[in-house]
């Protein structure tokens, strides 16, 4: 049943994907923040034992095991897809379809096919995708948006952006699916997607036109070789040593 709570009613609300991401970004806020305006009616994943984690973390949600019977059976307002990149484009087309609106996790998806395919089922079917960037949210990214709009250094007339990641976040991106072109798509889809967003979000524009350029320099075919693990690494001795030295 369906509740007026002021100007806002509540939606009956599912999520896909059970990772750090869908848990901490959505399932979580959706019961510990926003119960009031939101049902929260089931999780699908994969991985059927990480819905099971993520639901006794978030009042025993339902735990589905097929997509397609979590729609016919909660019949949702709003579908909202936080799992692998590759896999955006069947969810989301398939929850459009089933009548829903959707809000996905960036990058909308991987290649530019898959998106077309999202844009036409946007189209044909007469729902709404949003596309979720979780940097906005960031206290740093919102502060230089508010003082963009405040006119703290007067008229933008050219912007710059240049990202370097290190080797702490940066070495994540190749320990996980993330380093599988396939999947995500490489780091100029996945990670750059939010560079172009905040400068697009900041500045409250457009750009006329695009390019991009990048380089490995640490990781890639060009890294001298050092072991696959810390246990078979030739340098493992040096390392200690090193770390001794760092931690007195």
């Amino acid at each position: 049943m369906k509740a007026e709570k002021g100007p806002f009613e509540m939606k009956k609300i599912v999520l896909v994907g059970a990772g750090a991401r869908a848990l901490q970004m959505y399932a979580k806020p959706f019961v510990e923040e926003l119960g009031e305006y939101v049902d929260f009616c089931g999780v699908y994943d994969i991985n059927p034992m990480r819905s099971k984690q993520l639901s006794e973390e978030c009042v025993n949600v339902p735990v589905f095991f097929d997509f397609a019977q979590m729609l016919d059976t909660v019949r949702p307002d709003l579908v909202v897809v936080a799992s692998t990149d590759h896999t955006h484009h069947t969810y989301i087309v398939g929850a459009l379809e089933s009548g829903c609106d959707v809000v996905s996790e960036k990058p909308m998806t991987i290649d530019e096919h898959k998106c077309r395919e999202i844009l036409e089922a946007e189209k044909r079917t007469g729902r709404s995708l949003t596309v979720a960037f979780n940097m906005r949210f960031m206290p740093y990214a919102a502060r230089i948006k508010a003082l963009l709009k405040e006119g703290a250094i007067g008229d933008i007339h050219h912007i710059a952006l240049d990202w370097y990641l290190d080797r702490s976040h940066g070495a994540d991106y190749f320990r996980r699916w993330h380093a599988e072109l396939e999947k995500s798509g490489g780091l100029l889809v996945h990670k750059s997607t939010h560079h172009f967003d905040l400068v697009n979000w900041w500045l409250d524009s457009r750009p006329r036109e695009v390019h991009a350029f990048g380089t490995r320099k640490f990781y890639g075919p060009t890294r001298q070789e050092r072991g696959e693990r810390c246990l078979t690494c030739g340098y493992k001795k040096i390392l200690r040593v090193r770390l001794r030295y760092f931690a007195e």
